[in-house]
């Protein structure tokens, strides 16, 4: 049986819809538990498949593994900063940025993009638990999305995470 799609409003043109939509994957989870376990499953889900499945989009428009790897990596990157921001400014200002810009940006090999997407997770995993549950509460300012909370940034990072690992199990039942 195919894994059944999570459908998500685009984050460009429905920036508030697209928020709604990732906090509401995880409103009743914990994130940081969430985002602990991405990388095993990132790495169970693609183990074994060729360089042709990892690169081959499971059908026109939808990304190839290897580029909702490379998007997710770049996801850390971003969050991370973000929540750095967060926990050491008073209610800071950071830009959103077109996922679909940075997609094709050069990536390492696979493998090596996933030792390094896990140790980039590690650390913003590091920081993010290191945080006092006060600091939960603390807010910025997303320039499309609008105010949210420390809560609400890992909220939003656990629903992206799985809301893409939906994507890649369709992509790989799609490719294998």
């Amino acid at each position: 049986m195919a894994t059944e799609p999570i459908r998500m409003p685009d984050a460009s043109t429905e920036p508030a819809a697209y928020k709604q939509a990732l906090l509401k994957l995880t409103e009743n989870d914990d994130p940081l538990e969430t985002m602990s376990h991405t990388v095993a499953a990132w790495r169970q889900l693609t183990e074994g498949l060729t360089p042709v499945q990892l690169n081959q989009p499971p059908e026109p428009g939808e990304w190839p593994i290897a580029q909702i790897t490379g998007h997710l990596f770049d996801v850390d990157l971003v969050f991370g900063f973000r929540g750095r921001l967060m926990l050491t400014a008073d209610n800071p200002t950071y830009p959103g940025y077109d996922e679909k810009l940075w997609a094709p940006m050069p990536r390492p090999p696979f493998d090596e993009l996933l030792e390094v997407g896990g140790g980039l997770r590690a650390a913003n995993l590091l920081v993010f638990k290191a945080a006092p549950k006060e600091a939960w509460s603390r807010t910025a300012n997303h320039s499309e999305q609008g105010p949210e909370t420390f809560d609400e940034l890992l909220r939003k990072m656990a629903g992206h995470d799985i809301a893409h690992l939906n994507q890649m199990q369709r992509a790989v039942e799609s490719v294998g």
